[in-house]
């Protein structure tokens, strides 16, 4: 079924614009004129799940969405309404195409967190799992305020991940680029001269023209094996096993292992302390949670946490198992607040800190990694220059 949005008239010669969903043009055009509706136009949206988000929602426009959800619902207007001024008001092409779905199917007196259920690539379960709850609880509002808030928050940390990396990313591509216009195009022309001369040169300078006169003699193919090294180094992290593998590796380093603890311990926090807000069981929400950390041995580990809760053991005693991803300080702090019934509030301050934490440690590591790239660079430059200056001296000194 795909669908179908359209103008129309009806009797009265009000014109209206809407979707429907139908195997094709014609069925849409006669189901119309069964509602007594004149067609004007019907323009195809596309099939369900494939045509609607081909290039996905972003965080930042979900976050838009609750926000907006919120406040209408907040206001008093019905589901439907507040979906169909957001499917008017959305400038965000991918986002307006999905809500003309959820609005027809809205209509047929199918729940929202089914409807969305349907595009579990777009929306994750936390997301839905949400919905779900405050559809069952009748605090859609909330629901959607909290969903904005937390969508919000992690928008702002992965932003702050990437900026932090972006200096390093550019100085290395930069190191790379110069690097091959160098052995590409400067030193094959340097190659020709210096060897064609009857000069003795030293061993490394001799050998590293040689390797230059080599890559000038076979510029195709060096650039194609260079580009196909870096194909496969990207297919690498496209392939879900060897990415886990090489994810793996990652998070074993110790920088890179200190705000990878950090990130999931506040990502964990955040999204128990929301669904907790929200009225989700605290197993489900486990659950759920433990679908948001991103190192796969801690995410295998939290999937049993939940069991663990079942069996009647305290979150702080589950927890305590796992000293090495979840600090002392975090285990004793939700040990006084499941004592006094505030557990969410707790896990809600120590995402907040944790995040604090993350961005701090980012801004340590960017602040370390300034003078060691400038200090590679320096040896890079300062070799280059050896290796150009040396033949130099010796044709001075041959000619003396």
């Amino acid at each position: 079924m795909s669908l179908y949005k359209y103008k129309a008239k009806d009797k009265e010669g009000k014109v209206i614009e809407d979707v429907v969903q139908a195997a094709n043009k014609k069925e849409a055009a006669l189901f119309l004129k069964s509602e007594d509706l004149q067609t004007l136009t019907i323009k195809g949206l596309g099939k369900k799940g494939i045509g609607i988000f081909g290039g996905g929602v972003s965080v930042s426009e979900k976050a838009a969405f609750c926000r907006f959800m919120a406040t209408m619902l907040r206001a008093g207007l019905p589901l439907p309404e507040a979906i169909d001024i957001l499917r008017q008001e959305t400038q965000s092409r991918k986002l307006k195409e999905v809500l003309f779905d959820v609005s027809f199917h809205i209509r047929k007196g199918e729940t929202l967190s089914s409807i969305l259920a349907t595009y579990k690539e777009e929306f994750d379960p936390v997301f839905l799992t949400m919905i779900k709850a405050g559809e069952e609880s009748g605090t859609l509002e909330k629901s959607f305020d909290y969903l904005s808030k937390q969508l919000l928050t992690s928008y702002e940390l992965s932003q702050k991940v990437k900026s932090s990396m972006m200096y390093p990313a550019v100085i290395i591509a930069a190191m790379i680029a110069n690097a091959g216009i160098m052995l590409g195009f400067v030193l094959p022309k340097m190659s020709e001269v210096f060897l064609s001369l009857n000069v003795e040169l030293p061993t490394v300078t001799r050998f590293i023209f040689n390797v230059g006169k080599g890559i000038g003699e076979n510029l195709a193919v060096t650039f194609g094996a260079f580009f196909s090294v870096l194909f496969i180094f990207v297919l690498l992290f496209l392939i879900r096993r060897t990415r886990v593998v090489i994810f793996s590796f990652l998070v074993r380093l110790p920088v890179i292992s200190k705000v990878m603890d950090q990130l999931d311990t506040a990502r964990f926090a955040r999204t128990l302390s929301t669904l907790l807000k929200s009225g989700v069981p605290i197993m489900v929400a486990l659950d759920v949670s433990s679908d948001v950390l991103k190192q796969p041995n801690l995410k295998k580990q939290a999937k049993e946490f939940s069991a663990g809760v079942a069996k009647g053991q305290s979150l702080s005693d589950i927890l305590s198992k796992q000293k090495r991803s979840f600090s002392g300080t975090m285990i004793q702090t939700i040990k006084a607040g499941e004592k006094t019934g505030s557990l969410e509030v707790v896990l809600e301050e120590l995402a907040t800190f944790y995040e604090m934490e993350v961005d701090f440690s980012l801004k340590r590591a960017t602040a370390l990694l300034e003078p060691l790239l400038m200090l590679i660079i320096g040896v890079a430059v300062g070799v280059m220059v050896v290796i150009m200056i040396t033949p130099i001296y010796s044709i001075v000194g041959g000619l003396q």
